[in-house]
């Protein structure tokens, strides 16, 4: 008999621990949560798929590494160490907390389902740092990778003129529907975090005009998404590094976005807390949470 597959035994690790459906905060007072702790449990879709992938990677890299493993049971703590120090030497602080966060859920199923028995990941790594703000690319930096990338990928080309006239995020982006793009209105309906959904104006309402709608859904085809997102990014990355232009990812072409956004309401008059106001509901945030922009659209240093 053959043995699991990687993707077969995170699918069945992680639905041990599937409680979506249920009353985090219930869980919480069930478990005497304390402030700090994880709460034991998946309550969301999104936040379960956010591990999958996870340790979907942390896989792909244990083939790489370690070839002829093929169950968790066989993975130790030195392996994961191993895989987080290499992490840490390319990915920024934050990615490596959100990579141990998941990588902890992981462990959480496989415990479920008495799969192991020891810990695989290190209690006392630490993660020291945060994250600057990644900000914008400069309009001419964003033009000038959108044009590089879509001289290699039209389909990514397309996706980053959308998201520097919408600041969708990328998964927005991927998940856009072909009857949510109202192009005569320059309208687009975009499902963001927790589902909930916003209809915006875009920026340049020419870029909905180029959008092939024949397809449910925009840029989504079947079995594809995760694929898709990795692709765009290495894109980018790849574009920046041609180019000689600082990586601020995918999320940079949304900050420009936001840019260019704030300016526009200013011309009409707008003050920048209203301006401000105005953003933040623009990219799917409280509008009443102003201080989120600033990741976006730095703070005018006055000279």
């Amino acid at each position: 008999m053959s043995k699991p597959s990687w993707r077969g035994q995170i699918h069945r690790a992680l639905s041990a621990i599937d409680c979506i459906g249920e009353s985090k905060y219930q869980a919480k007072k069930a478990q005497g949560w304390q402030p700090g702790e994880a709460v034991a449990g998946l309550f969301s879709y999104g936040y379960k798929n956010t591990v999958f992938d996870r340790a979907i990677n942390f896989t792909n890299w244990l083939g790489e590494h370690y070839p002829n493993l093929r169950l968790f049971r066989k993975v130790d703590e030195e392996m994961v160490a191993e895989y987080l120090a290499e992490k840490s030497e390319t990915c920024t602080p934050d990615t490596v907390r959100t990579l141990i966060a998941t990588l902890l859920k992981l462990q959480e199923g496989l415990r479920a389902m008495n799969w192991i028995t020891e810990a695989i990941v290190p209690k006392d790594w630490q993660v020291n740092g945060r994250n600057p703000p990644r900000g914008p690319y400069a309009p001419d930096e964003a033009r000038a990778i959108g044009e590089w990338i879509d001289g290699r990928n039209t389909e990514y080309g397309q996706a980053l003129r959308f998201i520097l006239s919408s600041g969708a995020r990328i998964d927005e982006t991927l998940h856009l529907r072909s009857d949510k793009v109202f192009a005569a209105e320059n309208l687009v309906e975009l499902i963001g975090k927790g589902g909930r959904t916003r209809r915006i104006p875009v920026l340049h309402g020419g870029v909905l005009q180029e959008l092939t709608l024949h397809r449910r859904f925009v840029f989504l085809k079947e079995g594809q998404g995760r694929l898709w997102k990795e692709g765009l990014r290495r894109c980018v990355r790849l574009g920046c590094d041609a180019l000689g232009i600082h990586r601020r990812g995918v999320h940079g072409f949304r900050a420009t976005a936001a840019c260019e956004f704030v300016a526009i309401k200013e011309a009409m008059g707008y003050t920048e807390p209203e301006a401000r106001r105005e953003l933040a509901q623009w990219l799917g945030h409280n509008p009443r949470r102003t201080e989120v922009t600033y990741a976006y659209v730095p703070r005018r240093v006055e000279g």
